[in-house]
């Protein structure tokens, strides 16, 4: 943790200089790894700002101007100025906005990075937000909440967010139509006020499907400024699968520009 900390300030003073002009706006910004069997050193704006970054790891939310950043992601202790990045890159950051990024699998295994502007409006009181993102190399899901069918046929690559009343749910994400193939399974604590990000990432063919979580708090209310998040690993109250409805995203390979765009309903 107190690495990540480290990593994250160095990204911090990085990125604030290199912005291409100055705004008084702020985002938010939390930074995903959904690549098994790769180690990566991150560059933004051409700087090394996350040096090491281990599949798994959700780390963040970093304050930062609204601005637009170029991100390039090399193996560990590749040389820039002798290779070409696995992936690379750029994105806007808009004011106000609460970002991830993530490198992760689509279906078959190619590596991709994706760019999402996560909902961190107000709940309504006794609501909960649950926002969910299918980034796992993994065919098409079924989830089920109290072993009642929510969503059938969720895709590689889909994610969005609703808001329920605040509770605890059995979550199980299956193949799509075979419920007996049960990739995910575990009892979620939806907490009033929060917005718990999940994200499905790695390959159930690999043996590295996992799901890992970030929540952003303080929802309870407009918020006065940009809110908190905390990043964490999901399989406790942190953990939720793929998609409850079906939405669009913004991905990109090699180098395609990313936009970030709120998700619609």
């Amino acid at each position: 943790m107190r690495k990540l900390i480290v990593l994250f300030g160095a990204m911090l003073l990085a990125l604030v200089p290199a912005t291409a002009s100055a705004q008084s706006s702020e985002g938010q910004v939390v930074v995903v790894h959904g690549v098994p069997d790769l180690t990566v050193d991150v560059y933004v704006n051409g700087a090394l700002t996350l040096e090491d970054f281990e599949f798994g790891t959700v780390a963040g939310p970093l304050t930062l101007p609204a601005g637009t950043y170029d991100l390039e992601v090399y193996p560990a202790d590749a040389d820039p100025s002798s290779s070409d990045p696995a992936l690379a890159g750029s994105t806007d950051l808009p004011g106000g906005a609460y970002a991830t990024i993530a490198a992760y699998l689509q279906e078959g295994g190619a590596p991709t990075l994706g760019v999402f502007v996560e909902n961190n409006s107000a709940t309504d009181a006794g609501n909960a937000r649950i926002t969910a993102r299918h980034l796992a190399d993994f065919g098409a899901v079924d989830i089920l909440a109290n072993d009642g069918a929510v969503w059938e046929g969720v895709t590689n690559g889909v994610g969005a967010d609703t808001d329920v009343p605040a509770d605890t749910y059995n979550i199980k994400i299956t193949a799509a139509g075979d419920a007996s193939t049960v990739a995910f399974d575990a009892d979620l604590n939806l907490v009033e006020g929060t917005n718990t990000i999940a994200y499905a990432i790695g390959s159930v063919a690999g043996g590295s499907f996992t799901v890992v979580a970030n929540t952003i708090t303080g929802l309870q209310s407009a918020p006065e400024g940009v809110p908190t998040g905390t990043a964490g690993l999901a399989g406790t109250n942190n953990a939720l699968p793929i998609a409850m409805i079906a939405a669009g995203l913004v991905a990109f390979a090699g180098g395609t520009a990313l936009v970030a765009r709120r998700e619609q309903g």
